[in-house]
């Protein structure tokens, strides 16, 4: 058992956990443990928390779980649920998910710094555009002066 140790102080990227039999080592790779948070979309308007930790639960450890609600306490319609490991995250993504009677939207979480800065494939950023989103501020900060500039272009 001390060489599996050793070798796991060697290559941090894997982590040793005790096997059902006691006198093996199992070596999974770091990110099989890191703990995986999934965005889960179309909830019931009385879908809970406690029915979402329910129902992954079978899944692995749940970390976290919260379906949203807005401050007055209506619910938003999503949440989210943490799993302990990847592999469990992966398993939920790999089947429809039926919750409260509705099958669910899910996908892995993105942290909301991450997906401002991605773009998106549909997003284009051509000179045209980049004309339309000037026009648009334009528009909105001083509406008189754009009218005009329209007026004038038609005439």
């Amino acid at each position: 058992m001390s060489t599996a140790i050793e070798a796991s102080v060697a290559m941090p990227t894997h982590i040793v956990a005790a096997a059902a039999d006691q006198n093996k080592a199992v070596v999974l790779p770091a990110a099989a443990l890191r703990p995986t948070k999934l965005f889960i979309g179309g909830l019931t308007r009385h879908t809970t928390t406690q029915q979402l930790r329910d129902h992954f639960s079978q899944y692995g450890r749940i970390l976290d779980c919260i379906a949203m609600r807005k401050p007055d306490g209506h619910p938003r319609g999503f949440g989210y649920v943490t799993l302990d490991s990847l592999a469990a995250a992966e398993r939920c993504l790999a089947e429809p998910q039926v919750i409260d009677g509705r099958v669910v939207d899910m996908k892995r979480a993105v942290p909301g710094n991450a997906a401002s800065n991605s773009s998106s494939p549909n997003s284009s950023h051509s000179p045209q555009d980049a004309a339309k989103r000037q026009n648009m501020q334009q528009e909105q900060q001083q509406p008189w002066r754009w009218q005009q500039q329209q007026q004038q272009q038609q005439q």
